[in-house]
């Protein structure tokens, strides 16, 4: 190695180690390429040899207070993915995390109960040694990936997969589990006072060019196209993130937001005639909502106090009945009932009262069907 190829080695080094600060251990080797965001007052360990790929995006690992995130030695993680630990997420030796994967060992909040501040018991997630989770697939509470298993892209699995099942009475969850836009700790009314007026004047600038009610809040990035009409309901929250959130408004088109609605970070309105959004609806990371795709535009309508997980798309021409919940990586492409749990891709409707019917040991695939 000569001197000059030293001396890039050494910066790229040092550059990875600022990038890294935050976590509790870095092995050596270890290269970063891109933004990292390292949140929390949990710890994060990174063994030697790992490679945070974020050109593409930024990648997000989030450990929260008393959390743990384990990543082994040689783990690639591509760009866009997250792991978001209450309790425990391991990653194991050589494994690949692909583009936009999502890994979370918390549900946040409890399907069918309407406490937003409760949050249930964490499962703790493991990817074991050479495993291999593809882009944009989903990693529930629970889920456990098998020494050299392939989850298909856009999966999601809350349950032993590629390995054998875990024995009975360990902690499991179903396939349902949601992600809660909200921080821990509580939401906006957990903010000081001086937090508050710096959320609500950085909404003020971001949204400037919508139709406001009062103490709307951004606590991150919005990218607004508005040559349409834009209203957003008293109390609206945007949290920040790693990804901005974004509300496109066609011209003539017109998208309403109502009160106490809240939008975790990556979220995506593109209206090109209409979207109606509900009071108090939450809305997960990376949510994609757009009336139009191929053909004309047709209105959406999403109801009261309705929950949409991460990665979750609601296609052109969709009513979401109030008090309804869409499943992690579903693709909504046909009405959901009030007080209905929608799952899959495309999804399928059930009461949120018979959630509990669905087969152990049950993940859904990017198709829409159920393994078990």
């Amino acid at each position: 190695m000569t001197a000059s190829d030293l001396m890039r080695r050494l910066v790229s080094d040092l550059g990875s180690r600022m990038k890294l600060r935050g976590c509790a251990s870095v092995g050596r080797s270890t290269t970063v390429l891109g933004r990292i965001w390292v949140r929390g007052k949990g710890q994060v360990h990174l063994a030697e040899g790992v490679v945070l790929d974020a050109r593409s995006a930024p990648i997000e690992l989030y450990a929260h207070r008393g959390a743990e995130i384990r990543i082994g030695v040689g783990v690639r993680i591509e760009g866009g993915a997250s792991l978001e630990a209450v309790s425990q997420i391991a990653i194991g030796a050589g494994a690949k995390l692909g583009g936009f994967c999502k890994i979370l060992d918390n549900n946040f909040h409890l399907v069918g109960g309407w406490n937003r501040e409760q949050r249930p018991p964490s499962r703790p997630v493991t990817v074991e040694d050479r495993a291999e989770v593809g882009a944009r697939a989903i990693l529930l509470p629970g889920a456990r990936i098998g020494p050299g298993a392939v989850v298909p892209a856009g999966a999601v699995i809350s349950r032993t997969f590629g390995a054998k099942p875990a024995p009975s009475g360990s902690a499991e969850t179903s396939g349902t589990a949601q992600t809660h836009p909200l921080p821990p700790g509580g939401g906006p009314r957990s903010l000081s006072l001086v937090q508050a007026a710096v959320h609500i004047l950085r909404a003020a600038w971001y949204l400037r060019a919508c139709e406001r009610g009062p103490r709307v809040r951004a606590m991150g990035p919005v990218r607004v196209t508005n040559e349409g009409t834009i209203r957003i309901g008293d109390r609206a929250v945007f949290m920040g993130g790693m990804i901005a959130t974004t509300i496109s408004c066609r011209p003539g088109a017109s998208i309403e937001i109502g009160s106490s609605t809240i939008f975790n970070y990556g979220v995506s309105l593109e209206a090109c005639g209409s979207i109606r959004i509900g009071s108090r609806t939450m809305f997960g990371s990376l949510v994609r909502v757009a009336d139009r795709s191929d053909g004309p535009a047709r209105r959406i309508v999403i109801g009261d106090d309705v929950w949409i997980a991460h990665g979750a798309t609601i296609a052109p021409g969709v009513t979401i009945g109030s008090g309804s919940v869409v499943a992690a990586g579903s693709v909504v492409s046909c009405d959901v009932p009030p007080g209905s749990l929608a799952i899959g891709s495309p999804a399928r409707c059930m009461r949120l009262s018979l959630r509990s019917e669905q087969p152990r040991g049950a993940f859904a695939t990017p198709s829409g069907s159920v393994v078990g």
